[in-house]
């Protein structure tokens, strides 16, 4: 047979077939009420949802072929009064069943869907701020038991639509809200769009695509696309790839890309990450158990961390954050409700880490936090250029936090350190240190000034910028010998060692002594420094050497010179300029010198008389 005849058979045939299947079938289209009837029942029979409808109800021919039903309700099982209420409702029914009298639901499209959380739904969040200590002992067991008891009787529960076979699942304009004790209703989140294609139990592909956003000051809004399985036997649903974006909750969005299981009975996943936001990029992998202790468990290999990664993105988030005053003075309490709602083991490996002004290089660290406690078990890395080893424990489980650290930072780049706190570089050279802490308090400024333990500080070629110790000293040794200065003396001061045992007590750093070495000057000193003003005060006793003489004939060192503790005080703030700390107290000099010179003639005429006497 020609193409032309077969073309002209199918023209023909094309209308007749639409003629008999209208014919069949329109007796139910016409009838929106058996298509409603059937379509709520088979909706009861498969998640024993009841459907009700107060607003109107219309057939649909096109695009879908079923019911479009207006203000609509559906109460979950065991609930008396709807908890979901949708402005439209849209079921799709499939031609070929409803010739036989049965309702097969192709797709569900629902727009203007609301969610409603009433009091008493959830569990309210347990607020411990106001616990007393033996309280906060009692929640924290209670807390355990209970994760045990619910671990014990979990079972999965498989929400609406997931219980039916829908070709395709679609959610437009709707939101999830939250009504409090006095009526007032507040959005959670808002569901902008939702698409699923092909639901089902049997571990087919599911085709899912979603946006949300969460409503703030800065909004957050969470993209999701990807492929899904699950199987209703098993209760495991399988994430083969899914990529979800969120914006708004760091300065860039922040780009997650997961696969894994997921058990839905005992709600457990365990799943493989891939990360990246701006330059940041990360691997690892994460298990969520939600009754078991830790309930996250993470091993992640980042080449960036820094604060901004985490910062509230917008311009007014940065302003709020500024103006804290309370946040900006360390007055605010510690947050340690909370610290006590995380209970997380992490492994963590960082190319570069960024603390506020300190950047620490090849960073790793175990931690584990649990019950308001933060246990650092080590952590090691580079910090301008010193190799760190430490190890911490923040105690928050009671009102008064604790916080205990031990550790070692060795040949650390002085004026590198400097620099990144903003401060001048008044020292260069290598700083090597070891300290053993101990604090506690309320706020971060009652954990600094309590601060106690000893450190021991030794240093290497280290250099005072903008400051010279042997000018200082040859201009009162000078004045003592009545001549000027003539030579050109260098600007700043070199020491052969400087090394000091520090104490903190009392919000105060302690020096117990510092010790020091120049070319002909000998320095030994205490002080103490005031850690939340950086107000500090320190005296220091200079012992000169005759070689002093050879930067200055003036400032030539006689015996009876060197016999004196020369006086040289410190006093200032850290940010101030090095040139003003300190300065030589001449007039105890001459003193000193007078007392010595008494002293030496009254030794000479005691002698005189002594040797006459055996004489």
């Amino acid at each position: 047979m020609s193409k032309s005849p077969r073309l002209i058979l199918c023209i023909i045939l094309i209308p007749i077939v639409l003629l008999v299947v209208t014919a069949l079938v329109l007796p139910l289209l016409l009838d929106k009420n058996t298509i409603l009837e059937l379509a709520a029942g088979t909706l009861h029979e498969k998640t024993g949802a009841t459907l009700t409808v107060e607003g109107r109800a219309s057939l649909s021919f096109f695009p879908t072929l079923g019911v479009t039903l207006g203000d609509a309700g559906l109460a979950m099982p065991g609930e008396d009064q709807p908890s979901l209420r949708v402005r439209s409702l849209t079921i799709g029914v499939q031609l070929l069943p409803l010739l036989s009298g049965r309702a097969e639901i192709d797709s569900i499209a629902l727009e203007g869907l609301a969610l409603r959380i009433e009091p008493g739904k959830q569990a309210p969040r347990t607020d411990t701020s106001e616990m007393t200590e033996q309280e906060l002992d009692v929640f924290y067991a209670r807390r355990r038991q209970a994760a045990e008891e619910e671990g014990q009787n979990a079972g999965a529960a498989l929400a609406l639509p997931l219980a039916l076979n829908v070709e395709r699942l679609t959610i437009n304009d709707s939101r999830i809200e939250q009504v409090d004790n006095a009526g007032q209703t507040s959005t959670l989140v808002e569901l902008v769009e939702l698409e699923a294609n092909g639901l089902n139990l049997e571990s087919r592909p599911i085709k899912l695509a979603a946006r949300l956003t969460l409503p703030r000051e800065n909004p957050l809004t969470l993209t999701v696309a990807g492929t899904v399985r699950v199987d209703q036997e098993e209760q495991i649903a399988t994430l083969d790839k899914v990529i979800a974006v969120i914006a708004g909750a760091t300065a860039q969005p922040l780009r997650l890309q997961t696969r894994g299981e997921v058990d839905l009975a005992g709600q457990v996943a365990d799943l493989a990450l891939s990360l990246s936001s701006g330059e940041t990029r990360g691997e690892g992998s994460l298990r969520y158990a939600r009754f078991e202790s830790p309930q996250i468990d993470t091993r992640l290999k980042l080449n960036l961390l820094n604060p901004a990664l985490l910062a509230l993105a917008g311009p007014e988030a940065a302003a709020r954050s500024g103006g804290d005053t309370a946040t900006s003075n360390g007055d605010q309490p510690l947050p340690l409700d909370a610290i006590r709602a995380i209970d997380t083991r992490a492994e963590l490996a960082i190319d570069q880490a960024t603390f506020d002004a300190h950047t620490i290089s090849e960073l790793q660290t175990n931690l584990r936090i649990v019950d308001g406690v933060i246990q650092i078990s080590s952590l090691t890395g580079v910090l301008h250029g010193g190799q760190l080893q430490a190890q911490a424990v923040f105690n928050g489980k009671h009102n008064t936090a604790t916080f205990d650290t031990s550790g070692q930072l060795a040949q650390l780049d002085i004026a590198a350190a400097l620099a990144a706190t903003g401060a001048k570089p008044v020292l260069t050279g290598s700083a090597s240190l070891e300290w053993q802490l101990a604090s506690k308090g309320r706020t971060s400024k009652e954990l600094l000034a309590s601060l106690n333990g000893p450190i021991k500080l030794a240093t290497s070629r280290v250099v005072l910028q903008d400051t010279s110790v042997e000018h200082m000293l040859c201009q009162a040794v000078a004045l003592t010998n009545q001549e000027q200065l003539t030579a050109t003396f260098p600007t700043s001061t070199a020491f052969k060692t400087l090394g000091a045992d520090i104490q903190l007590s009392d919000g105060k750093a302690r020096l117990a002594p510092l010790r020091a070495e120049l070319p002909q000057v000998t320095l030994k000193g205490t002080g103490n420094l005031d850690l939340l003003s950086k107000d500090f005060k320190a005296t220091f006793k200079a012992r000169l050497s005759p070689e002093l003489e050879t930067l200055d004939r003036a400032c030539r060192v006689s015996k009876r010179l060197t016999d004196i503790d020369w006086p040289v005080d410190c006093k200032g703030n850290a940010n101030d300029d090095p040139a003003k700390w300190c300065s030589v107290d001449t007039a105890e000099i001459i003193e000193d010198l007078g007392k010595n010179e008494a002293k030496r003639k009254l030794q000479k005429e005691a002698g005189k008389l002594l040797d006459k006497l055996f004489r």
